[in-house]
């Protein structure tokens, strides 16, 4: 018996037989259902629909006019900042945006409206770090065969330019800061991929060097000596690439204070210029983050999450996506900043840097719905966070958050002016997580934030986080 089965696509039904020949194909496409589609005549509009999608970009022509009519640039809250910062072709926006946000608070402890921070500084001891760290998991995991799957994922690019919130604080802990007179850009900090390349290769070496040295029976204990040697040499190669840190430098610059007149010049160590910068502690801080379809209210964390071998694993605290919202919100109305991670890439109309779900009209266009909830989106990674950028603004109506103003960090020709605009219904979709200061926070958060967290292995779809880019 056979029964009949339609299919509806593109407005056209396509009628075939379903019934015992399906089994036949053992899973593969039955070619009557091949002949069936290829039977099909598309009247003029679909043709015409067909053209426009496959010759050209789709963006082009998919601009939803009603949700673009609909935006406006107002917003009632903007924190003043400096100067938009562009990461150009480097992976480090998770530095950027961590940077751009400790300025307005910078600016106003040391008395300069121009201040930006050296971003090459802190990208120089990342790389150094990055490359400890995998060195030494492979000596902590030289007993391993090489298809064990914790070391496939270390040596899936071990040193690559992506990070995370806590990355970017414990480098700050560790090394201090310089502004970027103190440690300007270079090439290979604005174009890293040659770098990076040189960089893997040699890791790789050093990897497969003392996973044979173990091998010939040299303890692990004196390959941890074997490994100093090695990241000498990464450092030389950094210093080539990048120049080399300063452990103390003269910083000449001119007072935003009216009641001092020229300019100031006064002796840091990286050290000693983070204090005067900074007045918050990170430890104060905590991640929230919307991962539906793990138990919210939880502290989470990643194994294998970290830049720095001695630091913690990073840890986040899942929560309902409006929590979240609600205490950016509480951030922001107190002219605090706040760095977030999200997928960037989804229904982002760069040219005038609007987020909002429905600018594009890709499901008209295409005949089709996209709707899987936000739940399956992660797991199945259709979405992933992979970029981070800072929340520097908001615009509200009878007290509440109507968009959310967002300081990128890919210059100034980008977005409106480096800025974009992100409205509640991309929030609720596409952002992954922020980064609150406790005094924002209730009690009962933190109290979870201080708890043993659920460890997540290095292949669920949270490990992404570490390689924001």
């Amino acid at each position: 018996m056979r029964s009949l089965s339609i299919v509806c696509t593109l407005g056209i039904c396509i009628l075939f037989l379903a019934g015992t020949a399906v089994s036949a194909d053992k899973g593969g496409i039955p070619k009557r259902l091949i002949d069936s589609l290829n039977a099909v005549s598309y009247d003029n509009m679909d043709k015409t629909i067909a053209d426009i999608v496959a010759n050209g970009d789709i963006n082009s022509v998919a601009l939803n006019r009603e949700r673009f009519i609909e935006h406006n640039k107002f917003v009632n809250l903007k924190i003043k900042t400096g100067e938009i910062t562009n990461q150009k072709s480097s992976g480090r926006c998770w530095m950027f945006s961590g940077l751009n946000i400790l300025r307005p608070q910078a600016m106003k402890n040391l008395k300069n409206e121009k201040l930006q921070f050296s971003q090459n500084y802190l990208m120089f001891y990342d790389k150094m770090e990055k490359y400890n760290t995998f060195l030494q998991y492979m000596i902590d995991f030289a007993d391993r065969p090489l298809d064990d799957r914790e070391l496939q994922i270390l040596i899936d690019g071990p040193g690559g330019d992506g990070g995370w919130w806590t990355y970017f604080t414990g480098l700050i802990k560790r090394y201090g800061l310089v502004p970027i007179e103190a440690m300007p850009e270079t090439h290979n900090s604005s174009s890293s991929g040659k770098m990076n390349e040189f960089l893997t290769m040699k890791g790789m070496q050093f990897g497969v060097q003392l996973r044979e040295q173990f091998a010939a029976g040299t303890s692990k204990k004196d390959l941890v000596r074997v490994k100093e040697g090695m990241l000498a040499e990464l450092y030389q190669l950094l210093v080539l690439h990048l120049g080399q840190p300063p452990t103390e430098f003269v910083w000449r610059h001119e007072s935003s204070d009216t009641t001092v007149k020229g300019t100031i010049t006064e002796t840091y160590t990286p050290q000693s210029f983070a204090k005067a910068a900074l007045s918050d502690d990170f430890d104060d801080y905590v991640a929230l983050f919307n991962y539906p379809g793990k138990p919210f209210m939880a502290n989470y964390s990643v194994e294998m999450s970290r830049n720095i071998y001695t630091d913690q694993n990073f840890s986040i605290v899942n929560v309902p996506v409006d929590t979240m919202m609600a205490y950016a919100f509480a951030s922001l109305l107190d002219s605090t900043p706040v760095w977030f991670a999200c997928d960037v890439g989804k229904e982002d109309y760069t040219k005038d840097g609007i987020m909002a779900l429905n600018i594009y009209n890709y499901e008209d266009i295409l005949g089709t719905k996209f709707d899987l909830p936000k739940k399956d989106l992660i797991q199945m990674m259709v979405i992933t966070p992979n970029h981070a950028m800072a929340f520097m603004g908001i615009d509200t109506a009878d007290g509440k958050p109507v968009k959310w103003l967002v300081e990128n960090s890919w210059g100034g020709d980008k977005g409106d002016g480096g800025y974009w605009y992100m409205y509640n219904d991309w929030f609720r979709r596409y952002m992954f997580g922020v980064v609150i200061h406790k005094r924002y926070l209730s009690k009962q958060l933190i109290d979870i934030s201080r708890t043993e967290p659920m460890i997540l292995k290095p292949w669920d779809p949270m490990y992404s986080l570490n390689r924001l880019n």
